[in-house]
């Protein structure tokens, strides 16, 4: 049930982060402050955060003991078996993306105002992190079902992003 727990939500809070980056590549203007914050979207967003932060909760309980140090080296050994290279400060990039994706939602709720007019630079700074976390974690350190999906999810995003800034405005238009 732990490992359910722990890989059900990162999976779910991804494939809801898919879904609104989707949504944002393909909507017009998305990144210039004159998209509408449908409510589903901004629904559908918050709940992948949640989901997110169930995930982490779950992963500290089950696998790390609430103990940050163990979660370092957890960090630590995954990242040398899969890379080569032990590096336990990983973590703090996957720490750094809860945070980003937290305060993204709560300036959604409290700004949406400046939330939409936020410049499209900030939009791509924001999602080009958040998108290089996922993808490790969807496929660099993912196995199994969770790589043979995210890999063709990159691979569509990647197509989207590349026909929307072919576009003559590109992501603000």
């Amino acid at each position: 049930m732990d490992d359910v727990l722990v890989r059900g939500t990162v999976q779910l809070a991804m494939l809801l982060y898919l879904v609104c980056l989707v949504r944002w590549i393909t909507s017009p203007a998305v990144t210039s402050g004159q998209e509408k914050a449908l409510p589903a979207q901004r629904i559908t967003w918050t709940i992948g955060c949640l989901i997110f932060l169930a995930h982490v909760a779950a992963a500290f309980h089950y696998r790390h003991d609430w103990s940050h140090q163990l979660a370092y080296q957890f960090t630590a050994l995954d990242t040398l078996e899969t890379v080569g290279i032990e590096f336990g400060a990983g973590i703090y990039f996957s720490y750094t993306f809860a945070l980003l994706w937290c305060l993204d939602v709560v300036w959604m709720w409290i700004g949406p105002a400046s939330h939409r007019q936020r410049p499209s630079w900030s939009w791509i700074l924001l999602h080009g992190y958040l998108l290089a976390i996922a993808a490790n974690g969807a496929v660099v350190f993912a196995s199994g079902p969770t790589r043979w999906i995210g890999a063709p999810a990159l691979l569509l995003l990647a197509v989207l992003l590349i026909v929307r800034l072919r576009r003559p405005h590109g992501l603000t238009a």
